[in-house]
């Protein structure tokens, strides 16, 4: 039973990541397109692309960034799931602890993002954004459901604080942590190399 509600729970998240990266390509597609106003710099009458306003920019940016970020955690919690199957006891044991883990975190998280980069494709689009002709406006209706069923993002909280972290003495978290840890120092590394 709990194997069927992981796998539902990380398929949720992968919703939220699917309705975050419609929003995020209408979006830039949408701001490349639309001429509003002057450039900011003032050394053009004529109107810019709305990508070109450092506030659209901004907000094109973050729908971005957490939405490949949101597309990592679930990538990450669908490969601990698949390697807790795999034959070498110890293996099978550690991914299982990851993916108990960051089951609860890739569904709330995931589908956040959902709702927060769909709700930025509006502001991106302004008025249009707000009315059906567009669709953004939908996206966000779609994305409101997310956080709400297969455990609203407020019960997975109470089980990943109350259960989660403390799996076998809170190993989970402390090899996760060292996992970061790793990867941070070989991106460093590989980063000095490019210099």
């Amino acid at each position: 039973m709990f194997t069927m509600m992981n796998n539902a729970r990380l398929n949720v998240g992968m919703q939220g990541v699917g309705i975050a990266e419609r929003s995020l390509q209408q979006s830039f597609a949408y701001s490349k397109e639309r001429k509003q106003g002057r450039h900011y710099d003032g050394g053009s009458n004529n109107s810019v692309n709305i990508i070109e306003h450092p506030d659209v920019l901004k907000m094109i940016l973050k729908m971005e960034s957490l939405t490949q970020a949101s597309r990592a955690i679930c990538y990450d919690n669908a490969i601990a799931i698949d390697l807790a199957k795999i034959i070498q006891i110890k293996i099978r044991e550690n991914k299982q602890l990851k993916a108990d883990l960051l089951t609860p975190i890739s569904k709330s998280w995931a589908t956040d993002v959902g709702v927060e980069v769909s709700s930025l494709g509006i502001q991106v689009h302004g008025g249009m954004g707000f009315i059906e002709d567009t669709g953004v406006a939908q996206y966000y209706r779609d994305s409101r459901i997310a956080p709400i069923y297969e455990g609203t993002n407020g019960i997975q909280a109470i089980d990943l604080v109350t259960r989660k972290l403390k799996i076998s003495d809170g190993l989970a978290v402390k090899n996760f942590l060292n996992e970061i840890k790793e990867t941070s120092k070989r991106c460093s590394e590989k980063m000095i190399m490019t210099l």
